[in-house]
């Protein structure tokens, strides 16, 4: 396996601008000379997560995740070190340098590959002038779809074989294993033989933020049978269906200038709609949204419109999806399809501009329900109203701002006639029953305990070259005998990092765990050091050191009361003693055992 050069990393990380990688996964917001956001490492309601563009690194105060732009994509997308470079490097135009030992493709590199491939091979299938093909074509036609969209969005088309998926990877030398981590293809259960997942299916490539394909959903010719109507790629180290969107590389800059996402159930809804010109919308993996999902959505918009199918399968998803959203403080809008409908049908019915006012005249989730409540006669029933206020009880136990709740309450007591009071009492006793103590919550940033003598030697050997080599100079004792459980100082002495020089920060910072790189980070690097550094860090030192003997010396003394007087045992603890005071002597104020040099 090959190694990447140390100078092509440096290459990489000076190639990458923070700033624009992060952007190109969610949006963010200037602040000062820093960049801030809603952390993508655990949930928030304010934002803490920022990017120093100065020094190419980011920091979220409530985490503690921290690093340069290699850990944050390591972290965002779950992958190693060199691919982590690898990815950045593809961004950036550069070829990689490697070391002696043969090319290196990381496991996720190669799953990309064979996706990339994969599309293109179904794509191709579906393009072919052949009569299982012209099944699929057919399909698509009458679905609206013309051949500019299909070429677009890429579509494919995966044979009904058993296995023609499968020989054709393998003639490209994917390995079994690389075939069955896809997920593209399953192992037979009573034999060693692989069989496709996909077939008969007309296929949609599913993409990541920066438009790789990760997946694919497969979609069954004409009415479903006894089959499902859609078959989604199963969880894979690309692949995680709670995580995804469907559409979001192509719908983030029209989420973010219009606030707001139109949320429907499957890929032809979604392509419709941006066939049509409306650009800011995605799609679900399964029908409900997960509360992954709606925290993505938070990042980009302030209001989600759902567009589910007017079945009972799609009263359900909103149900689902509602906990979340509210958990993300986000506006919930219902946009109402005639019943039977989905919403491909329903923009070739109406047209686009009538759809365009379906969206704007959307009521928000409790105008929805009880319009929805009045029209089916459970509102003029006290036992039915009195379940709707359960209902929305229940759901304002996920908003956990107060002020919102409180707002919240008002309108509803007020449109539902009843005292605030008696709502209030019903809304608490749901916040008690809910136990809001197993919410996520952020666990504090995990950093290394060190006393103030170790910090401050640490952050003086980060400022000063000059007190990096004094301290490496010392031998008795040494920095590794005087703190053995303190690895990051020695990586600090051994390390060529230039404070002011980030692209030597930002290695340095990667050379370490993420527990020492968060300390490092925690530390106000920014705040001035004293004047004379080493003078400071000598002062230290020794005092340190004056302290490490006479606990030794302390040590010596308590076994010399406890061996037999005369004895060979406790001649050499008495000489161990005596040089113990002789050290002590010598370091004493002004220190003058000890230099500079």
């Amino acid at each position: 396996m090959g190694l990447i050069s140390e100078e092509t990393i440096r290459q990489v990380v000076a190639a990458s601008d923070i700033v624009e990688i992060v952007s190109s996964y969610f949006p963010l917001k200037r602040s000062g000379n820093a960049w801030r956001a809603l952390c993508p490492f655990h949930k928030e309601k304010n934002p803490s997560f920022y990017i120093n563009p100065t020094r190419r690194i980011f920091h979220c105060f409530g985490c503690g995740a921290s690093g340069t732009v290699v850990r944050f994509v390591m972290d965002f997308e779950q992958i190693d070190f060199p691919a982590a470079v690898q990815q950045l490097a593809k961004r950036a135009g550069i070829s990689l340098e490697l070391k002696k030992g043969g090319y290196f493709q990381s496991e996720r590199t190669r799953l990309l590959l064979f996706h990339a491939e994969a599309t293109r091979w179904f794509h191709a299938n579906l393009l072919k002038k052949h009569p299982e093909s012209a099944r699929a074509r057919q399909y698509l036609k009458s679905r609206g779809f013309s051949r500019e969209a299909v070429l677009r969005w890429k579509v494919g088309y995966a044979p009904a074989s058993w296995n023609a998926f499968s020989k054709w990877a393998i003639s490209q030398r994917f390995s079994y294993q690389e075939l069955l981590r896809s997920g593209l293809v399953v192992q037979g259960r009573k034999s060693s033989g692989l069989y496709d997942r996909f077939r008969d299916r007309v296929m949609f490539p599913i993409h990541n933020g920066l438009g790789e394909v990760i997946a694919f959903s497969g979609r069954i010719i004409g009415e479903a049978s006894s089959e499902n109507k859609y078959l989604n790629s199963p969880e894979t180290p690309l692949f995680s269906k709670r995580r995804i969107l469907f559409g979001m590389d192509k719908a983030k800059h029209a989420l973010i200038e219009s606030g707001e996402a139109v949320v429907c159930e499957g890929q032809i809804d979604l392509i419709s709609c941006f066939e049509a010109g409306i650009c800011n919308v995605i799609s679900t993996q399964g029908v409900a949204l997960s509360q992954d999902q709606a925290r993505l959505l938070k990042r980009y918009v302030e209001r989600v419109l759902l567009c589910f199918d007017a079945d009972r399968a799609g009263e359900r998803a909103i149900e689902h999806s509602l906990p979340f959203l509210f958990s993300c403080e986000l506006t919930v809008k219902i946009v109402r399809v005639p019943r039977g409908e989905d919403l491909d049908s329903t923009i070739r019915q109406i047209g686009p501009t009538a759809f365009r006012n379906l969206l704007a005249k959307a009521p928000d989730y409790f105008d929805f329900a009880i319009e929805q409540a009045d029209r089916d006669g459970s509102l003029s029933d006290p036992a039915g109203r009195v379940a709707l206020l359960r209902k929305f009880a229940s759901l304002f136990t996920w908003i956990e701002t107060l002020a919102l709740r409180e707002a919240f309450s008002i309108r509803i007591a007020s449109r539902l006639g009843i005292s605030l009071q008696a709502f209030a009492q019903l809304l608490a006793k749901n916040i008690q029953c809910r136990h809001l103590q197993n919410e996520e919550v952020a666990s504090p940033p995990t950093l290394l305990l060190l006393e103030e003598g170790p910090k401050l030697l640490c952050r003086l050997a980060l400022f000063s070259l000059e007190v990096r080599r004094w301290l490496s100079k010392q031998a008795s004792p040494s920095v590794q005998q005087l703190f053995p459980n303190i690895p990051l100082l020695e990586r600090i002495l051994t390390s060529k990092v230039v404070l002011d020089d980030p692209l030597s920060f930002g290695a340095f910072l990667e050379s370490l765990n993420p527990t020492e790189a968060s300390t490092v980070l925690a530390w106000d690097l920014c705040k001035k050091m004293p004047d004379t550094p080493l003078s400071t860090a000598t002062d230290c030192w020794w005092g340190i050191v004056r302290h490490h003997l006479k606990a030794r010396q302390e040590f010596t003394r308590i076994k010399l009361k406890s061996v037999r007087p005369n004895s060979e045992e406790h001649r050499v603890l008495q000489k161990e003693f005596l040089d113990l005071q002789q050290q002590l002597q010598d370091i004493s104020p002004p220190f003058q055992g000890a230099t500079h040099e």
